[in-house]
């Protein structure tokens, strides 16, 4: 979760945008949203005693900005993986996943690859389809993008295999052979021109038989 400091008074929140809980009860309505709390110890015990059947990476907060939130995500990370649990990054949850998968950061994308990713629609091309039902290599679609820091292609984790990039080689989707691990560089909680590609990268993911 987001962890913001009120500029009014002395109050730091754990937050987490409606947009979320609105997105993913649209899409399966049974679903019951849980929030996990900056907190190792809690997060773990909520995904155990809770009977978790997967996990999103959110977005807010730069890697490295927020050192409660970073421990969190990685214990989160290390107990799931372990038990076969799905885990979904988005926007941050994308860059967290691949440092914690062993790959790096771009501090300023914008920068390093001449693209603007703040508040922006841009093209990213489809460039494996192992999983991604309807979708050619070579196919190119707009993704809406809110970030800063970003994955270069020689910064992506070893184990991971990319699936989606711009032209300049900036990463936006990737996904681990073995693991379920799936990272996506844009919001599809947020309006975004690939609304259909969102819904089955997230329906095709999190159902899936494992």
């Amino acid at each position: 979760m987001r962890i913001v400091k009120n500029t009014e008074y002395a109050e730091v929140c754990d937050a987490l945008s409606v947009e979320w809980g609105n997105y993913l009860r649209d899409i399966f309505q049974d679903i019951i949203v849980v929030p996990l709390l900056n907190k190792p110890d809690h997060a773990i015990r909520v995904i155990e005693e809770r009977h978790l059947d997967g996990v999103v990476f959110s977005n807010g907060n730069d890697w490295g900005e927020a050192e409660a939130r970073d421990v969190t995500e990685r214990a989160i990370f290390n107990y799931v993986i372990k038990r076969r649990l799905p885990i979904l990054g988005v926007c941050r949850g994308f860059q967290v996943l691949n440092v914690l998968c062993g790959g790096t950061l771009d501090k300023d994308i914008q920068s390093s690859s001449g693209e603007n990713h703040v508040a922006t629609i841009h093209d990213v091309e489809i460039v494996a389809n192992d999983f991604l039902r309807g979708y050619t290599v070579g196919q190119t679609i707009s993704v809406n993008s809110f970030h800063r820091q970003g994955v270069l292609q020689g910064g992506i984790a070893s184990n991971l295999k990319i699936f989606a990039k711009t032209k300049s080689g900036v990463v936006e989707g990737f996904y681990h052979p073995k693991e379920l691990i799936v990272g996506i560089q844009w919001h599809p909680e947020r309006n975004n021109p690939a609304a259909e590609l969102d819904k089955g990268i997230v329906t095709d993911f999190f159902m899936r038989e494992r």
